[in-house]
């Protein structure tokens, strides 16, 4: 068949081989024109193409090509007559219809010898010898004995094995092919047999126990005995009425369904067996009568597809011997559990049209199929192979229907639950963030509960709602002091509400009793309702308070609260609900703060001085020039500050350009040495900041600026690194330093106008003080050494660099002067590692973890220059983690792009309480106030 059908052209070059006969022959190409067989598209194409030619030659060959479209499986034909005239017609038009596509019919088969005379013997089929010599040829797998009509069972006898284990017993077992289940209690036998080596949890080939073994070499010898079986293939008369009907039953090891055919002709009836199919018991141990409803479900699952095979235009009989299984299929599933009701409910729908009907077991051929068994003993069963005796009869010969039972099990119990007190609302229901509509929504729950049936909702509906409400929250969060309140005892002294003397009213309300008894306040602000803390409806109270107080402080709301109602915890709880408040946050947001960092490894390793060196300006400042009427000039200062040793350099910039920038650097280069990384703001630090640096911004942001330090510190071989934007204290070294020089500078010069060499030797002096502050604590003892200062590394190299001994132990007067020298310098860094280094060690600030910044917190970004309600809002996308796993700076997303921000300047705005939600229907309220 598929090397009948040709590929198309640009795809058979996909069907391409490559071949030689020996290594020494060049490789040859060849192309497969037509289908190949194990392709995924070859059957579809094959069986396609055969479909379309029936299709086209349906005018010239009606009957031909009805048979290819219905009787075709892939390349087999199954087709039959009613006559041998009939089967020839069939016989000469699909041949002719076939060969007009190429397609050759061959290997004929018939019952009818009459037939099979028309054809040559060339394209006969050839047959296969039975062990008692009768010929029998495959169909669709099936062994079908032509001669006699009549299908049979090939099976090869089996090695015994001495032993058995089961990966044997499976593939024994599944040799046996039986699609019509015409052997079924012989599958069902085996099926059980293998689910109880299951059972016994073995490994695939490990010996079977010797009860089992046992077992097995008695039901594999009797295998051999199905070759004896024969089936008929022709169940039905030509002519005849048709009667079909079902049986079902069930054992605590197996369950099935068989389907027999009852053909009516002349008076007669003839009973043949159609199909079956068997399941075993599930290993989870069921009850009798639930096997026995699976049994009659698989029944109505078979019955269904027969008549959807729609050859059968007949009544349908399903016959059962469970009167339980009856009784439940005819009546109503919702009255049973779950596992009877969906089964009930799924053989009415699936067997819609049949008569259910009761069949004692022993007229029963499904008790055969349901334990199973073997070929012998099947071939003696003349009740598997031609039926219950009855059903040869009418219907006044079958059995009578059994009594329904009465009490059946499984019965779905309805109880019916009755609280007797009152639950807390709030914990089954959600709740509106807003007290406002809370009283509302329980005006109609009062209302919904006393039955009024009046429309609409007035004041005392509202408030008789919201004291039940109330009521009820505080018969469960204050559950031990209500309930001994109401049972007239008095409370224990360790309760919060103890100093209250709280009473119940005659609503049921737990109220403050207090010493306001005679005061000409208000009933409520005499005895304000007690509301526990930490609950949402006292949070929702204190919120809607707090709005309509426009945001007034905790000391405040407190006392205008307690004119209705007494928070337990006072002002703690206030205090707690208002921090949620968005709106009062914004006027006055939280920074966030994190662990300080640890030192960077340039401040804590001794370097040379400059090495790492912190970039900053400050200024401006104003010299005068030589002209009397000319303006002051602005100027500003480079600091430049070492990581190591503090020491500073200051360089005067005479104008913001690059040149002048340019050449502080290669000054500070020429004079200081060159370092290895320079650190600076970034340039977005000066944005808006102050007027005075916007020149400053200005010289930063631009393009052939920013070029020229690259191409600079690039062919000095110069690393400069950037602190995040906006994050002054990542340089806290050179702001410092800044702040020193802007001090001397003030107080030096004041409101006096220098010229701009006395400027520049101004900033040497203020250098050369600044160096010579000391780094440690001074001593009051004279017999110490002199305070160690930056100054005494200008100049220097650390110890590290040197190949020199260590002669710090040496006495002094021993040395000569190169090992002097290498004295004070290793005097000077062995006192900054011993003394200056140690009081690095202690954090000044930040000292306690604080919960961490989290993804998709929004925040506020500070910006100095705007009012807190201006600060823009940003969520953050990504957190960068430092070394020790505090994250410090935060990529954050605002209105204007993505950005980078350190985490102390953002505000993460406050969450809302995830306990008060929008509630979406009364009518939920209304069912949880029904069922309980």
């Amino acid at each position: 068949m598929y090397r009948c059908v040709r590929v198309a052209e640009p795809d058979s070059y996909l069907q391409c081989i490559l071949w030689r006969d020996s290594p020494d022959q060049e490789v040859q190409v060849f192309k497969l024109d037509t289908v190949t067989y194990g392709t995924k598209p070859a059957a579809f194409s094959s069986v396609r193409a055969m479909h379309q030619l029936a299709n086209d030659e349906k005018s010239t060959f009606s009957i031909g090509s009805k048979i290819i479209l219905r009787d075709f499986y892939v390349d087999d034909l199954i087709t039959g007559g009613q006559s041998t005239q009939e089967v020839l017609e069939i016989m000469t038009q699909t041949t002719n219809l076939l060969a007009r596509g190429g397609f050759k019919l061959r290997k004929w088969c018939s019952n009818e010898r009459d037939v099979l005379d028309k054809v040559p013997d060339s394209e006969k089929e050839t047959f296969l010898k039975f062990d008692d010599g009768s010929d029998f040829t495959k169909t669709l797998g099936l062994a079908w004995d032509p001669a006699a009509d009549v299908f049979r069972f090939s099976f090869s006898p089996i090695q015994v094995s001495p032993k058995p284990c089961k990966r044997l017993v499976l593939s024994t077992i599944t040799r046996v092919y039986d699609p019509l289940g015409l052997i079924g209690p012989v599958v069902a036998k085996a099926k059980i047999f293998l689910q109880q080596v299951w059972r016994e949890k073995l490994e695939w080939d490990e010996s079977l126990p010797e009860a089992l073994n046992t077992s097995w070499l008695k039901l594999s010898s009797d295998m051999g005995h199905t070759q004896q079986m024969k089936f008929p293939r022709r169940a039905l008369h030509p002519n005849g009425a048709i009667e079909i009907h079902g049986f079902c039953d069930a054992s605590i090891d197996a369950y099935g369904g068989c389907i027999y055919l009852v053909s009516i002709a002349d008076g007669k009836r003839e009973v043949h067996l159609f199909c079956s199919k068997s399941r075993v018991a599930p290993l989870k141990t069921l009850t009798v009568p639930k096997l026995e409803l699976c049994a009659a479900f698989l029944l109505a699952q078979l019955m269904r597809d027969v008549r959807n095979m729609k050859l059968f235009d007949c009544p349908f009989f399903c016959w059962s011997d469970s009167a339980v299984a009856l009784s439940w299929i005819s009546d109503e599933p919702s009255r049973f559990q779950v596992f009877i009701a969906n089964r009930i409910s799924l053989i009415q729908e699936l067997s819609s049209g049949m008569n259910w009907r009761y069949v004692p077991t022993d007229c029963n051929p499904a008790d055969i199929l349901s334990r199973g068994a073997s070929p012998s003993e099947l071939l003696e069963s003349a009740l598997w192979f031609r039926g219950p005796e009855f059903l040869l009869k009418d219907q006044r010969g079958w059995p009578e229907s059994c009594m329904p039972v009465k009490t059946l099990p499984d019965l779905r119990k309805r109880i019916l639950v009755g609280v007797a007190k009152e639950v807390d609302l709030s914990s089954k229901c959600k709740f509106v963030n807003s007290w406002q509509k809370i009283p509302h929504t329980f005006g109609y729950v009062y209302k919904f509960v006393h039955r009024i049936r009046r429309p609409g909702l007035d004041v005392e509906d509202v408030k008789m709602g919201t004291q039940m409400l109330i009521r009820c929250i505080q018969m469960s969060s204050l559950a031990d002091d209500y309930w001994r309140l109401h049972s007239k005892r008095q409370i224990t002294s360790s309760s919060p509400l103890a100093s209250l003397s709280p009473f119940i009213d005659s609503f049921g309300l737990m109220r403050v009793g207090g010493r306001l008894q005679n005061s000409s306040l208000d009933y409520n602000a005499q005895h304000p309702v007690i509301l526990p803390r930490q609950h949402p409806v006292t949070s929702a109270i204190i919120l809607d308070l707090h709005r309509k107080n426009l945001h007034s402080g905790p000391r405040a709301l407190l006392a205008n609260m307690r004119l209705q109602f007494w928070p337990i915890g006072g002002r703690k709880t206030v205090s707690s609900a208002t921090s949620k408040c968005v709106i009062c946050f914004r006027a006055k947001p939280q920074l966030s703060q994190h662990l300080m960092a640890d030192l960077p490894k340039d401040r804590v390793n001794a370097t040379s001085t400059f090495m790492v060196t912190g970039l900053d300006f400050c200024g401006p400042f104003c010299y005068k020039t030589g002209v009397r009427s000319k303006v002051p000039v602005k100027t500003y200062v480079c600091v430049f500050i070492c990581f190591a040793t503090k020491a500073i350099h200051l360089e005067l910039v005479q104008d913001l350009s690059t040149q002048a920038f340019l050449g502080a650097l290669k000054r500070f280069i020429l004079t200081r040495g060159k370092p290895a990384r320079i650190w600076s703001d970034n340039a977005t630090n000066f944005v808006g900041a102050k007027n005075e640096l916007a020149e400053l911004k200005n010289l930063f942001l631009s393009g052939p600026h920013i070029r020229a330090i690259e191409e600079f510190c690039l062919e000095d071989s110069i690393e400069w690194r950037f602190i995040p934007p906006r994050s002054p204290h990542f340089g806290g070294l050179w702001e410092a330093a800044v702040k020193t020089a802007k001090f001397h500078f003030y107080r030096s010069v004041g409101p006096s106008l220098l010229s701009f060499d006395e400027l520049r030797t101004l900033v040497c002096h203020i250098a050369a003080i600044i160096n010579s502050r000391p780094l440690l604590p001074l001593s009051e003892n004279p017999a110490d050494l002199e305070v160690l200062t930056p100054a005494h590394f200008l100049g220097t190299v650390p110890l590290v660099l040197y190949s020199e001994p260590d002669v710090t132990k040496l006495n002094f007067n021993r040395l000569d002067r190169w090992q002097r020298i290498a004295y004070f310098q290793q005097i000077f860094w062995s006192r900054w590692r011993e003394e200056y280094l140690t009081l690095l060690q202690q954090r000044s600030k930040w000292r306690i973890p604080k919960p961490a910044l989290q993804v998709n917190d929004v925040v506020l970004v500070q910006n100095e220059n705007l009012p807190p309600l201006k600060w823009p809002l940003a969520r953050v996308m990504e957190l960068v983690p430092g070394s020790d796993g505090v994250a410090r700076v935060a990529v954050i997303r605002t209105s204007t792009g993505t950005t980078r921000r350190a985490v102390r300047k953002l505000c993460v705005l406050p969450k809302q309480d995830l306990n008060v939600r929008s509630c979406r229907s009364l009518n939920k309220f209304l069912k949880f106030l029904i069922l309980t």
